[in-house]
C-alpha cells in the first residue's frame, strides 16, 4: 500500500476544519441604526416600494410603472387623495384603491417579521434571516437564495471533499479537492457580497463598512486557499514521483533561478493589483482611505442597466470579431503568398515594408486615415467617384455605420505584415521534401498551398485562434479614441473609452470603472477557456 503523504493529512485535517468555519464562524454585524439603541428596525414604507408590488400593478393593470410608483408613494406619505389624482388620468384614479388595499396587505405580512433583537447573525441565524427576507420582504430575493446556497454548499463541499481524501486512494481526489476548494473560495465570496446586499437593499442599511463583514466567510477563504495550493503541490508531487527527481531539479537551478524575476515580476505587476477589483464593492472615495462604504452588487446593477455600456459592449464585440477575422484571413494569406516568392531580396525587401506600419503611433495612423477618407481630396473618394461607383463624395466620418469597417482596415493596415512574421516561422519548418514530392506528384503552387502549408502550420493558427479569442473584449482604445467624434459615437464608444470617461470625466466614478474591468477579465478568461477545451476536444493544439 502506497504511503499516505504528510500534506495530504493536512489537506484532509483543513477541509473538516472549513466544515466547522462555515458553521461556526459567519457572522454578520449590521451596523447601528440612527435612534436605535438595540437590534434593527427595518422601514417597511420603504420595503414595498422596493418590492416586486409596483412592478406586478404595473403589468396587471398595463400601466407605467413609474406612475405607479409614485402612486403608492403618495398613499404611504399619507397625500390626500386630490394630491394622490392629480397626477393620474381621470381612468386610472382606480388604481389607488387597488395599490391601498396591496399596500396594507404586503405591510401586514412584512411586519409579521417584527423588529430584529439582534445585530449578530451566525450560520443558522443567517439562513434563518435570508428566509425571511423572501417570505416578508419580497425584495433582493436572488441575494437571499444565493446566501442560503453557499452557506449549505461550502459545508456540504466541504465534507464530500474530505470524505473524498480520507478514503480514496488515486490522484483524483486531488483533482476534485482542487476544484472543489475553488468553487468553496467563488461561493464564499459571493456570500460577502449578498451579505452586503441584503443589508444595503432588504434592511436599508445606508453605510456598511469593513468592520461589519462577518469573519467565518474569510476564514473559509483561506482555508480553502491553502487547501487548493497544497491539493496542486501533492497533485504534481504524486504525478511526477520517480519521473522529476531532487537530482534533475538541481541540475536546472540555474534555469529556475533565471524564472524567479520573471514571476516575482508578474506576481507584483499582474496579480497584486487584482486587490484593486474590491473598488467595484464599494463606492470608492480615494480621500476615504480604510472608511469606504460598500454597496454590494449596485455598481454592476448600474452597469448593466446603463444603455451607454450596453452599447460600448456591443461596439468592443463587433469590432474585435471584425478585427479578429480579417487579420487572420490577410495575416495568413499574405504568409502563404510571401512565402512563395523566389527573390531573396524581393522577398525581404516586401516583408520589411509590410511590418513597418506596425511601429507607427495610432495619432499619426489616425491622421493618415482621415486623409485617405477625407471628403475633400482624399484618395478613397476620389476613386469613387471618378469610376463612377458614386455621384458624390462621401463623408465618412459622419455616418455610424461605415466606422467599425473604418477601424478593421486601418488595423489590418497596421498590423498584417507583424503578424504574418509567426506564421512565416511556422512556415518555415516544414519539411522542404514534402513540397518535392507534391511537385513530382504534378502539383502546382496552390495545390501545395492548401494541402501542405495550411495543415504544416495548422497548430500555430489554432494556439494563436485561442490567444486572440481572450482578447475579444479588448477591440483597442487608441484607434477608436483618435478616430472617434461625436456625430458616430454611438458606434465608436467602446469599453475602454466608457470606461475612462465614467472614471475620470464623468464625476470620477472608479468604482464603475472597475465593474466593467471586471466583466472584461471575466468574460476573456471564460472565452479562453472555452476556445482551449473546443481545441482539446477536437484533438488540435491547445495553450494547456
Amino acid at each position: 500500500m502506497k504511503k499516505r503523504k504528510p500534506y495530504k493529512i493536512i489537506i484532509t485535517v483543513l477541509i473538516f476544519a472549513t466544515v466547522i468555519a462555515s458553521l461556526f464562524l459567519p457572522y454578520l454585524h449590521l451596523p447601528e441604526q440612527k435612534d436605535v439603541n438595540e437590534g434593527y428596525v427595518i422601514d417597511f414604507d420603504l420595503a414595498v416600494l422596493e418590492s416586486k408590488l409596483i412592478e406586478d400593478v404595473a403589468k396587471e393593470e398595463n400601466i407605467s410603472k413609474a406612475i405607479v410608483y409614485s402612486t403608492a408613494k403618495n398613499i404611504l406619505n399619507g397625500r390626500s387623495l386630490e394630491d394622490t389624482q392629480r397626477r393620474l388620468k381621470e381612468e386610472e384614479y382606480y388604481i389607488i384603491d387597488i395599490l391601498a388595499e396591496k399596500i396594507n396587505e404586503t405591510v401586514a405580512e412584512m411586519e409579521e417579521m417584527g423588529k430584529l433583537e439582534k445585530r449578530d447573525f451566525s450560520f443558522l441565524g443567517l439562513i434563518e434571516l435570508s428566509t425571511s427576507i423572501i417570505i416578508h420582504l419580497k425584495q433582493d430575493i436572488i441575494n437571499s437564495i444565493l446566501l442560503i446556497i453557499t452557506l449549505i454548499m461550502t459545508v456540504i463541499l466541504s465534507i464530500v471533499s474530505g470524505i473524498k481524501m480520507v478514503f480514496s486512494k488515486s490522484l483524483k481526489e486531488y483533482r476534485l479537492t482542487k476544484i472543489l476548494s475553488l468553487i468553496n473560495i467563488v461561493l464564499s465570496l459571493l456570500g460577502l457580497v449578498s451579505i452586503n446586499a441584503i443589508s444595503i437593499g432588504a434592511l436599508q442599511v445606508e453605510n456598511f463598512y469593513k468592520s461589519n463583514w462577518g469573519s467565518g466567510f474569510f476564514a473559509v477563504i483561506i482555508l480553502n486557499l491553502i487547501i487548493w495550493v497544497l491539493a496542486v503541490i501533492g497533485h504534481t508531487h504524486e504525478k511526477y514521483e520517480g519521473l522529476v527527481t531532487w537530482k534533475m531539479i538541481l541540475k536546472q537551478k540555474q534555469l529556475m533561478l533565471m524564472a524567479i524575476p520573471f514571476l516575482i515580476y508578474g506576481f507584483i505587476f499582474y496579480y497584486s493589483p487584482l486587490v484593486g477589483w474590491i473598488m467595484a464593492l464599494q463606492n470608492y472615495k480615494p480621500a476615504a482611505k480604510d472608511a469606504q462604504v460598500w454597496i454590494a452588487w449596485n455598481k454592476f446593477i448600474q452597469l448593466f442597466s446603463d444603455p451607454d455600456f450596453l452599447r460600448a459592449f456591443r461596439n468592443t464585440v463587433a469590432m474585435s470579431l471584425i478585427n479578429l477575422v480579417l487579420s487572420f484571413v490577410f495575416a495568413i494569406g499574405f504568409a502563404l503568398l510571401l512565402n512563395e516568392v523566389v527573390n531573396i531580396k524581393g522577398k525581404k525587401f516586401v516583408q520589411t515594408i509590410s511590418y513597418l506600419p506596425h511601429f507607427l503611433s495610432w495619432v499619426i495612423v489616425a491622421a493618415i486615415v482621415r486623409n485617405v477618407l477625407s471628403l475633400d481630396g482624399g484618395i478613397i473618394n476620389q476613386l469613387l467617384v471618378n469610376s463612377g461607383m458614386i455621384d458624390s463624395p462621401i463623408n465618412f466620418f459622419a455616418e455610424p455605420k461605415y466606422f467599425w469597417w473604418i477601424v478593421g482596415f486601418s488595423f489590418i493596415w497596421k498590423e498584417t505584415g507583424w503578424n504574418s512574421i509567426i506564421y512565416l516561422a511556422s512556415i518555415t519548418s516544414i519539411n522542404p521534401e514534402l513540397y518535392e514530392a507534391a511537385s513530382i506528384d504534378g502539383a502546382g503552387r496552390l495545390k501545395k498551398m492548401i494541402h501542405i502549408t495550411l495543415p504544416g502550420i495548422k497548430a500555430t493558427i489554432f494556439v494563436l485562434l485561442i490567444i486572440n479569442l481572450g482578447m475579444i473584449m479588448n477591440s483597442g482604445f487608441e484607434a477608436q479614441y483618435q478616430l472617434d467624434n461625436d456625430i458616430i459615437k454611438s458606434t465608436s464608444e467602446v469599453i475602454d473609452i466608457y470606461v475612462l470617461n465614467k472614471s475620470f470625466h464623468q464625476g470620477s466614478d472608479w468604482s464603475i470603472g472597475t465593474a466593467a474591468g471586471i466583466f472584461k477579465s471575466v468574460v476573456s478568461i471564460i472565452l479562453v477557456s472555452l476556445a482551449n477545451r473546443s481545441a482539446k476536444f477536437f484533438d488540435q493544439e491547445r495553450l494547456y
